[in-house]
């Protein structure tokens, strides 16, 4: 009998980081503990330590990963037609199966988190200024309503992605539905295609 290779390091890392996210989700990040997380992943606390000294060094791995992988799914800007390109953003950001509530929820606790530790500060800086640039070159394309330049066109959009976010989270009378048609009416008159074209 053959004995199977062990998962390379970075599967375990994975698997580890993932067993983090549904204890935040189902918890939250204060009330879980590095063996909370040990048993989700079907490991020791022991081997847990292994690859992570604590939960906040299995929370910076996530967190960086995830941003990753957001950032290499955004919609090309290549596309020509302006309302094709605002509809694929908006569909990509609030669409349906895109981001769940208890998605949201454990990115919300990051965010928090973020405030005052350095190290998650410095990933959730990344990601924010990552989606400033992708917003402002949306703008420079679609070309932005007279009297905001690009920047600030890419910088209200972002503004309202993020509290579009939030208000799901809080508001039962605010769906994933409705915030990614308000998001993308947000971009159209951002974009001034309002004057144009019907809602």
């Amino acid at each position: 009998m053959v004995a199977k290779a062990a998962p390379p390091r970075t599967d375990r890392r994975t698997l580890i980081a993932k067993a983090l996210y549904d204890c935040i989700a189902e918890k939250g990040y204060a009330n879980t503990t590095l063996a909370d997380v040990a048993e989700r992943a079907g490991m020791s606390p022991s081997h847990v330590g292994y690859y992570f000294d604590n939960k906040a060094a299995i929370l910076e791995y996530y967190a960086g990963w995830l941003y990753e992988r957001v950032g290499g799914r955004l919609p090309s800007l290549r596309e020509s037609d302006p309302e094709v390109l605002i509809d694929r953003l908006a569909s990509f950001r609030f669409g349906e199966g895109q981001m769940s509530t208890q998605f949201l929820g454990v990115i919300q606790e990051f965010s928090g988190l973020a405030v005052h530790d350095a190290r998650f500060h410095k990933i959730k800086s990344e990601h924010v200024a990552d989606w400033q640039k992708y917003f402002e070159r949306l703008f420079e394309r679609l070309s932005p309503r007279p009297g905001l330049t690009p920047r600030e066109s890419g910088s209200l959009a972002h503004a309202v992605a993020v509290g579009l976010d939030t208000n799901t989270l809080f508001d039962p009378g605010l769906s994933r539905e409705e915030a990614r048609h308000l998001f993308q009416r947000a971009l159209r008159m951002l974009a001034g295609l309002d004057d144009h074209h019907a809602t």
